[in-house]
């Protein structure tokens, strides 16, 4: 059964699944009439999907064959993607949080248990937060054991088109900081190598000018600069911002059928990066060291233009 907590600051809700990682599975603002992330249907939250809220991916995105190797060892999770022979994106989101602390609009979240054979006792820490400033999420990640840790960390961040519950798709435009597009093959959506040169739609992501829903999209990208991420909505001169901490080096952004959602996914590595056609460091591979933690931050507001 789901366990939900209400937050509210600084004009904002936000609904958190302690019970299905920790997942903020709405967030919303009465003045604008907003409902910015797309939300479950309350009576099927027990079995919604990745398309919903932002669910944490830990390990992000997919590993061919379910395996890889990192310092002499040989990490093994679940084939759960059979068409691909790929395990993806983990089950973090759907394991049980505990609540390390709660307030009108502050909740703390705690996760430390054995996980898919994941050889490393481990601790993620999920702290939201609301206030004038929108929601800010602060995850920490602690590597308890004596061993580096690779961590492969995203959030598969579902917005809803439009945003603004008066307005038109039509309405809304998708700025995206993005640098190299990552060729994916067709079949299994690993990298295969190939950086792609600039298109009609990259430009228009990077511009500002892309509807986010005029056509199917499943693009990966290596992040630009300063990684932000914009739906503009031209008509009623409003935007959602949603700015991630320089850690997540990649995005993945997809739109199902191009219906009612686009996800701008943060992730802190490339598809596939421990058996990457790149090398490691670019594909962003990455641990941490014994008994130390990382922190990731990101935020998501609501911006007048």
């Amino acid at each position: 059964m789901s366990n939900l907590i209400k937050l509210v600051g600084g004009g904002y809700e936000a609904v958190i699944d302690v019970s299905r990682g920790a997942t903020c599975i709405g967030l919303r603002n009465a003045e604008y009439n907003a409902s910015i992330l797309r939300e479950p249907d309350t009576e099927s939250i027990d079995s919604y999907s990745f398309l919903y809220g932002m669910p944490i991916l830990f390990p992000a995105n997919r590993i061919s064959d379910g395996c890889f190797r990192f310092d002499g060892r040989r990490y093994v999770f679940p084939i759960n993607e059979p068409n691909t022979n790929c395990h993806v994106h983990g089950t973090l989101s759907k394991q049980p949080f505990e609540v390390v602390s709660v307030s009108s609009d502050t909740v703390k979240c705690g996760f430390c248990e054995d996980y898919l054979g994941f050889p490393h006792k481990f601790r993620v820490e999920i702290t939201y937060n609301l206030s004038e400033n929108g929601l800010t999420q602060t995850v920490e990640i602690f590597n308890l054991s004596d061993t580096n840790m690779p961590v492969m960390l995203g959030f598969h961040t579902t917005f809803n088109v439009p945003f603004l519950s008066h307005s038109k798709k039509e309405n809304v435009r998708l700025l995206c900081d993005v640098s190299d597009e990552i060729e994916r093959d067709t079949l299994n959506y690993l990298p295969t190598g190939r950086i792609l040169l600039p298109d009609t739609v990259t430009d228009a992501i990077k511009n500002g000018d892309k509807l986010p829903l005029d056509g199917a999209l499943s693009r990966h990208y290596k992040t630009g600069d300063g990684g932000r991420i914009e739906l503009v909505d031209i008509a009623e001169n409003i935007k959602t911002v949603y700015e991630t901490d320089q850690k997540f080096g990649f995005r993945l952004l997809f739109n199902g059928n191009a219906s009612e959602y686009i996800c701008l996914e943060p992730m802190t590595n490339m598809a596939n990066c421990a058996n990457s056609p790149f090398d490691r460091e670019y594909a962003g591979f990455n641990y941490i060291s014994p008994n130390s933690s990382e922190t990731y931050i990101s935020s998501i507001y609501l911006q007048k233009i």
